[in-house]
């Protein structure tokens, strides 16, 4: 009898398990809209608490799984979070321990990277903030991130696409200005499971039709002085074109704000920053009921100044100028024919 080897890049068992049908889809949904309320509370926490000097990266990492221990159908953290100021932050995967946590401070960037594990599914989310005044280099390193980010979510892209494309989509910003970073670009996310699932970008886009979750993280690292990450959680989507058929998009299911004084908006296209906005309408849209029905009113009010619309840095100035002339001009016609 011959023997038969099979020989596969990937494994039937990760494969299958990464594709989530209809219910998976949904409670993941909901499961992240819990979620985000818990890193809200972190952010607006840290806000008020870091200018008073006395907290640490491993007390807002027991601050947010605390949080998130309140919400409903919650079973612990996902992982151990990754909460890391100034130069702990550009340490991709760093965890705070008694010897190594730093003060908070307003001077330094922090990294917070956590999730969740809920009974209706797993969430990873990563954002980076400044409490006081980025740096010029830090500002457009982030920008540059989020560009990124922004690239793969919004991307249309045929069934069969390879991996290494979408990775370079998170990567083209930063390489522009010669900058890089040393890690993968997305994994996959498990449903009550293990939040590292089908590690592989180029398997998600090469083996999957639809109805898979997947994790974006771009970032960028500077040693011993930040780092930055942003990561979101999305499901691959199938999307209408105006001649093809089998075209995918990612649609996001993280539903947390970016830190504006981080996002140098001048930097960013006219699609990218259309992609925001609507992302931000979506957390608006997702969000306010759900704090409004757990009564959590500061931090709606957070979450409100948090996601208010951006507009083209250089331009709105100059609409609202020509504006208010045009309507000046009226009013001295007007006035002139009485």
């Amino acid at each position: 009898m011959q023997d038969k080897l099979l020989t596969s890049s990937y494994s039937p068992v990760l494969t299958t398990k990464a594709v989530k049908d209809e219910t998976e889809q949904r409670i993941l949904r909901d499961a992240h809209v819990r979620d985000a309320v818990a890193v809200m509370q972190l952010l607006m926490w840290l806000e008020k608490a870091v200018p008073q000097g006395k907290e640490t990266e491993l007390t807002a990492a027991e601050y947010v799984n605390k949080c998130r221990s309140k919400q409903k159908d919650s079973r612990g953290p996902s992982f151990e979070t990754i909460s890391a100021s100034g130069p702990n932050a550009a340490l991709a995967h760093y965890s705070p321990t008694a010897e190594t946590s730093r003060r908070l401070t307003v001077d330094e960037m922090y990294l917070v990277d956590s999730g969740g594990q809920y009974l209706d599914g797993t969430t990873d989310i990563t954002r980076t903030v400044h409490w006081g005044t980025p740096t010029p280099m830090q500002r457009e390193a982030f920008t540059r991130v989020l560009m990124g980010n922004i690239e793969i979510s919004r991307t249309i892209f045929p069934s069969g696409t390879r991996g290494a494309n979408m990775e370079m989509l998170g990567r083209r910003a930063l390489w522009e200005v010669g900058l890089n970073y040393g890690h993968g670009t997305g994994h996959g996310v498990g449903n009550y499971f293990g939040v590292h699932e089908c590690i592989s970008l180029q398997i998600y886009i090469e083996k999957y039709q639809t109805d898979n979750d997947f994790l974006k993280e771009p970032g960028y690292y500077k040693e011993n002085d930040f780092g930055i990450r942003i990561e979101d959680v999305a499901v691959i989507v199938p999307v209408h074109t105006k001649y093809g058929n089998n075209y995918l998009t990612f649609d996001t299911v993280s539903l947390v704000p970016y830190d504006r004084k981080l996002i140098d908006t001048s930097l960013l296209s006219s699609q990218q920053l259309q992609w925001l906005n609507t992302y931000y309408e979506t957390i608006r849209r997702l969000m306010g009921p759900e704090l409004d029905k757990q009564g959590l009113h500061e931090e709606k009010d957070w979450m409100l100044r948090n996601t208010e619309p951006f507009m083209k840095s250089g331009s709105s100035a100059s609409v609202c100028t020509s504006s208010l002339t045009l309507l000046a001009l009226a009013i001295a016609l007007f006035h002139n024919i009485l």
